[in-house]
C-alpha cells in the first residue's frame, strides 16, 4: 500500500478512537440509562480505532524505511498507544471526571500529532 493510504488509515483509526471514548464518557456520566448496545458499539469503535493505528503506524513506518532501527518517537508513540488502550476503562470507571479525562485524552492525542509531524528524537 502506499504511504497516503496508510496515512489516511492512520487518520480514520484516530477518528474511531476518540469517537469510542467519547461515547464511553458520554454513555457513562450521563444520568439518563444508556442502552447497553451504545455501550458495546463505543467499546467496539475504540477498539478497531486502535487496532487501525497500530497496524496504519508501523505500515508508514515501514514505507519510510525506518523498522530496522526505530527511532525514540516511535517508541513514546507505541507507549501512548497503549495509554489509549487502557484509556476506555478510566472513560468507563471514572466517568464522573469527564473534564479531566477530556483534557487527558487530547493531550495524549497532541503529544501523538506532534511526535508524529515533527519526529523530535
Amino acid at each position: 500500500m502506499s504511504l497516503e493510504i496508510y496515512k489516511t488509515l492512520h487518520l480514520l483509526g484516530l477518528m474511531m478512537l476518540f469517537l469510542g471514548l467519547g461515547g464511553a464518557l458520554m454513555a457513562n456520566s450521563t444520568t439518563v440509562v444508556v442502552k447497553t448496545k451504545v455501550k458495546v458499539i463505543s467499546s467496539a469503535t475504540h477498539g478497531v480505532g486502535l487496532l487501525l493505528l497500530i497496524i496504519s503506524g508501523f505500515g508508514m513506518a515501514a514505507r519510510l524505511g525506518i523498522m530496522s532501527g526505530l527511532p525514540g518517537w516511535i517508541y513514546t508513540k507505541i507507549f501512548i498507544w497503549l495509554l489509549f488502550g487502557g484509556a476506555i476503562v478510566l472513560a468507563k470507571r471514572k466517568a464522573n471526571m469527564t473534564l479531566v479525562l477530556t483534557l487527558l485524552f487530547c493531550g495524549l492525542g497532541f503529544l501523538a500529532a506532534y511526535l508524529g509531524v515533527l519526529k523530535p528524537y
